[in-house]
C-alpha cells in the first residue's frame, strides 16, 4: 500500500438514528476494535451530541494525520468529534506525550471547524479518556457554541506541521511554556 495515502471508510447516520454520542461514547470505546486492529475511529456529532457519522482509517504515525483525513472525509458540518485510537494504554496517569497528542489533535480538528471532545486510547485490555484524565471534574461534553478556530489563519499550516513533526506543540497547547 502506498504510504502517502490514507484510506478512510465510514458511515453516515440516517435521520432515524438516535445515537447520542454524549451517552453512548463508552459503547464506542468498547467496540472500536470491530473496525480492526491499529485503527483510528472518529465519531462526529452535532452540538447536542447526535451522531452524524463515523469514519475510520489505519492508525498513522503520527495519529493526527489519520484524524485529519477522517475529518476531511466525513467530518464536514460536525460541531464535535471523539477519536478512539487503538494504541497501547498503561495503568496510571496518562503519559506526557498523550497530553501533547491531545492538544495537537484538538488543533488539527479546530482547523476544520470541529471541536475534538476527547481522544480515547484503547487496547485489548484498557481504555483511557484523555479528556477525563486531564480534568476529571470538568464537563466532559465541552463543545463551545462555535469553534473559534474556523477560518483561523495558519490553522491548516499548523495541521500540516503537526503531521511532519510529531514533537511540535501548537502555541495553544495546555502547559506550553513561552
Amino acid at each position: 500500500m502506498d504510504d502517502t495515502l490514507i484510506v478512510v471508510e465510514g458511515y453516515a447516520a440516517t435521520p432515524a438514528d438516535d445515537t447520542d454520542l454524549r451517552n453512548d461514547v463508552w459503547s464506542f470505546a468498547l467496540d472500536q476494535r470491530a473496525f480492526g486492529p491499529r485503527r483510528l475511529l472518529v465519531a462526529f456529532a452535532d452540538r447536542s451530541g447526535r451522531l452524524l457519522s463515523l469514519a475510520h482509517a489505519r492508525r498513522t504515525d503520527p495519529p493526527e494525520a489519520a484524524l485529519d483525513a477522517c475529518i476531511q472525509h466525513l467530518g464536514a458540518g460536525a460541531a464535535a468529534a471523539v477519536a478512539f485510537c487503538d494504541q497501547p494504554v498503561e495503568e496510571g496517569p496518562p503519559p506526557p506525550l498523550l497530553v501533547l497528542q491531545f492538544a495537537l489533535a484538538r488543533s488539527v480538528a479546530a482547523g476544520h471547524g470541529v471541536h475534538l471532545v476527547d481522544w480515547i486510547a484503547c487496547d485489548d485490555a484498557l481504555f483511557r479518556s484523555t479528556r477525563l484524565a486531564l480534568d476529571p471534574h470538568g464537563d466532559w461534553w465541552d463543545v463551545p457554541a462555535t469553534v473559534a478556530a474556523v477560518g483561523r489563519p495558519g490553522a491548516r499550516a499548523a495541521a500540516r506541521r503537526a503531521r511532519r513533526d510529531p514533537v511540535w506543540v501548537p502555541r495553544s497547547a495546555p502547559g506550553r511554556r513561552r
